[in-house]
């Protein structure tokens, strides 16, 4: 497989959409339609004392506030753990005072090239609560069990938060 012709199709403020043509292994051209993000995201599962610390906002795409753990983009010259931190802080008004690493994945590989970065905290000190502009995002604190009941219960549908509670259950039960 070779990608032998790139197109951008449409550049936005955010994110471009590029036609690609690949040549298959028996010589046939098909086009595929690629999103790049032109950059990367780091979220963070936050559990304080028992509870886990979701944000609560309107997702355009889907027209509805869902539940989510704290996320965002990666800055020019920002490191994924310093992503982390920041967003942390601006979403929540939490600063963590250890945060791990735990892993980096391509959420959804056959038509957008954004890489995620997963990290774990659960002790924090208080800082201060910074939102974007027209940012909409209210703090909910939910219990270990009734976070794992969301989610199994399909009422979680964020993709890196089914991540991140899937993850934390098998870690630590």
């Amino acid at each position: 497989m070779q990608v032998v012709r790139k197109e951008v199709a449409f550049k936005g403020r955010l994110l471009s959409i590029i036609l690609k043509e690949v040549k298959n292994r028996d010589g046939s051209i098909w086009l595929r339609e690629v999103v790049t993000y032109g950059g990367n995201a780091s979220f963070i599962v936050p559990f304080y004392e028992g509870k886990f610390i979701f944000v609560k906002q309107f997702r355009p795409t889907l027209e509805d506030f869902i539940l989510e753990f704290p996320a965002g983009r990666i800055e020019e010259g920002e490191t994924p753990f310093d992503c982390a931190r920041r967003e942390l802080e601006e979403e929540t008004g939490f600063i963590p005072k250890n945060l791990s690493f735990v892993y980096e994945f391509y959420p959804s590989p056959g038509f957008v090239d954004e890489k995620l970065y997963m990290f774990y905290a659960d002790d924090f000190e208080q800082g201060k609560k910074n939102l974007d502009l027209g940012e909409d995002v209210s703090i909910t604190f939910i219990e270990k069990n009734e976070a794992l009941k969301l989610l199994d219960s399909g009422k979680i549908i964020d993709g890196k938060t089914i991540l991140g509670l899937l993850w934390f259950r098998n870690r630590f039960g």
